[in-house]
């Protein structure tokens, strides 16, 4: 750790600039590549389990995991040379796997809708409406909110109540609370604010991703029956059938999209290592983790009885132990220093030939992070066209619109559940601890439905209650 701390010292204080830039480039490159090596194989042993389970060969997630297993079996086992094909396929899979992904997060989205209704009129179809003592109620949410003074805290716990609080607020009222909220983005960076803006309009299901209709039909099926039914007039048993149809499917959506999660983690690591395999091979391929995770990734794609894998793989397992702590720990210090040394020193890496290095190596920071489905072919770096007032009033105006036209094709409670579900993702609008004891007043006070005071009880007490 001390050398990487001198090597980096040197390089802000141009000492031995050109040996001391190569050699970042190098380790980093080594330690991105041995990390995805590493968490490659536990994943890929995960995903060959799931694969050995399905009954449908023929699926989607079984081709993708075909061609990634390809890939694999090309370059990194039989050690064949990284050619555009190669790049071409995994980022092609990325890019079905994203396209997947969009869908299910639609019909995610979709159904919190109706679930919300679903929820709030249980009681009621089911004759089970309780007297809600809503003064007792507000107490212990002001005081489930401020029990902690972290204020990171606070937010989360606040949105948590926010999408089970009753809505009783005026269109013209709403539009003001997210002109409010796009407020906070001028002087910001557009992407930033078109971001929001964007994931605003597919919560609400403004916006449905292409292959919503087609890629999954009985999840089609269900959103269809959910959207066209009067929830006024639901009978015990057809809200029985609405309520199966939607936990059923949950499930498919739940057990896809894990899947897909893992699926993409697995090709994240695949790409990682085709752009830094060539470099890092050499020195990797000596140490016993790397050889043992090797190891794991062939046997799995030469076996054919999943079942005998988990014996004969114990030892690489055992070698693998600490392997991904220890690498991650010592890519934090480097990652730490990538920007200043990437953008401050970017004539000298130029300079030197490095350019392309370094691109790689930010390309690759963005596939190990947390957020698997960044897009890593187009990202501008520094981007500096920032959110003036003109901007920010056309998008405003636009959103609103287009909030104003779904409503205007709604029932009264689709209504009310989309405006719940886009107050809560957005950033806390009350300003004081006042402000947000009167809200929980105000909201639940004006509730007149004692079925939904029913759900609404019920549903935060459970909130409160895991905390504790």
């Amino acid at each position: 750790m001390s050398s990487v701390k001198k090597l980096i010292g040197e390089i802000k204080s141009d000492i031995n600039k050109e040996a001391n830039i190569k050699e970042y480039s190098k380790l980093l490159t080594e330690k991105y590549n041995y990390y995805a090596m590493i968490k490659m194989s536990m994943n890929y042993y995960t995903m060959e389990e799931i694969i050995s389970e399905m009954t449908d060969n023929n699926s989607d997630v079984c081709k993708y995991f075909e061609v990634l297993t390809r890939l694999i079996k090309n370059n990194i086992i039989d050690r064949k040379p990284v050619d555009d094909e190669a790049v071409t396929a995994v980022k092609q899979i990325r890019e079905n796997i994203e396209y997947k992904m969009k869908i299910l997060t639609s019909y995610t989205d979709g159904y919190e809708i109706y679930e919300y209704i679903l929820n709030r009129i249980e009681a009621k179809v089911k004759d089970k409406v309780e007297n809600v003592d809503i003064a007792l109620l507000s107490d212990k949410m002001y005081s489930y909110v401020f029990n902690e003074s972290d204020k990171m805290v606070i937010n989360s716990k606040l949105q948590l109540l926010m999408a089970q609080l009753p809505v009783r607020m005026t269109k013209s009222k709403f539009g003001d609370v997210v002109s409010n909220t796009l407020a906070l983005y001028k002087g910001g960076e557009k992407s930033s604010l078109d971001e929001f803006c964007d994931m605003l309009r597919t919560s609400s299901l403004i916006s449905k991703p292409k292959g919503f209709e087609t890629e999954y039909p009985f999840l089609y099926h269900v959103y269809t029956d959910l959207s066209s039914v009067d929830y006024k007039e639901l009978k015990d048993d057809e809200f029985d059938i609405l309520n199966d149809r939607l936990s059923q499917a949950a499930a498919i959506i739940n057990e896809e999209a894990s899947n897909y999660i893992l699926m993409q983690e697995i090709a994240n690591d695949i790409y990682t290592i085709l752009l830094t395999i060539e470099d890092a091979y050499g020195e990797n391929e000596k140490l016993p983790a790397y050889k043992a995770a090797l190891h794991i990734i062939n046997k799995c794609i030469e076996s054919d009885d999943f079942d005998s894998l988990s014996e004969i793989l114990m030892d690489s397992f055992i070698s693998l132990e600490g392997a991904q702590e220890d690498v991650t720990e010592s890519i934090m210090p480097l990652e730490a220093a990538f920007d200043d040394i990437y953008v401050g020193k970017s004539e000298d890496i130029k300079s030197y030939g490095l350019s392309d290095k370094f691109d790689i190596l930010d390309k690759i920071s963005r596939l190990l992070s947390t957020s698997l489905f960044i897009d890593v072919e187009n990202y501008v770096r520094n981007e500096s066209n920032m959110v003036d007032e003109a901007y920010y009033n056309e998008t405003k105006d636009k959103l609103i619109a287009d909030f104003m036209n779904l409503f205007n094709d709604c029932g009264r409670m689709v209504v009310r559940s989309i405006m719940c579900k886009i107050l809560a993702a957005m950033p806390i609008f009350l300003n004081s601890k006042q402000e947000i004891k009167e809200y929980f007043d105000y909201t639940l006070s004006g509730c007149k439905d004692m079925s939904e005071l029913t759900a609404c009880n019920k549903l935060i007490c459970e909130i409160i209650e895991e905390d504790y």
